[in-house]
C-alpha cells in the first residue's frame, strides 16, 4: 500500500538512483581498474658460474634508481644453472627499472677494479649500457601495463 509519506519520497530517491546509476556509467572504473596489478617475470642470463648469488633491485623511480644505497624490491637469489628467475605478483602497473649483478663473493658490493671497472658481471633492463656507469633511468626503464610481462636481462 502507498501512502503519502512514501510517496513525498520518491523524487528524491529516484533523483539519488538515477544519479548513482549516472555516474557508474560515465566513470565505470573500479577501485580495481585504477590500481591494476599483474605478474612480472625477470629471466636473467649470461653468468659465467653459479658461484656467489644474485643481487636483484627493482625501482619505481628515477630517485631510487639513481641512489646507490637504495631499491625499492631488492632481492638475492641463487644462481642456478647460470640463470635466475625473478616473478613478482601483484605489482602495481607503472615504469620500473631493474638492476641486478652477480656478487661472486658474496660481499654485498658490486666489486671494481682500482680504475672502477666492474670486476663482477652486472645487467639493466631493457639490456641498457652506459658509458662511465651506470645507463640512464630513461634508457633502463620499462612500462609495465599488462596482467604479464616477461623480459630477459643478459649480464655482462
Amino acid at each position: 500500500m502507498i501512502n503519502k509519506k512514501n510517496l513525498k519520497r520518491f523524487p528524491v530517491n529516484f533523483l539519488l538512483i538515477l544519479i548513482f546509476y549516472s555516474v557508474t556509467f560515465l566513470f565505470p572504473q573500479d577501485a580495481d581498474s585504477l590500481m591494476a596489478t599483474g605478474k612480472l617475470t625477470v629471466i636473467i642470463k649470461g653468468f659465467e658460474s653459479d658461484v656467489g648469488n644474485c643481487r636483484f633491485a627493482l625501482d619505481d623511480s628515477k630517485e631510487v634508481y639513481e641512489r646507490e644505497d637504495s631499491v625499492w624490491i631488492g632481492k638475492v637469489l641463487p644462481i642456478q644453472n647460470e640463470e635466475v628467475v625473478v616473478t613478482i605478483d601483484s605489482l602495481q602497473y607503472g615504469e620500473y627499472a631493474v638492476r641486478v649483478y652477480q656478487d661472486k663473493n658474496k660481499n654485498a658490493e658490486l666489486d671494481t677494479d682500482i680504475l672502477g671497472i666492474p670486476t663482477e658481471n652486472y645487467g639493466f633492463s631493457n639490456n641498457a649500457s652506459g658509458w662511465f656507469g651506470p645507463p640512464s633511468w630513461d634508457k633502463a626503464k620499462f612500462i609495465f601495463n599488462k596482467p604479464e610481462v616477461t623480459i630477459q636481462i643478459d649480464i655482462d
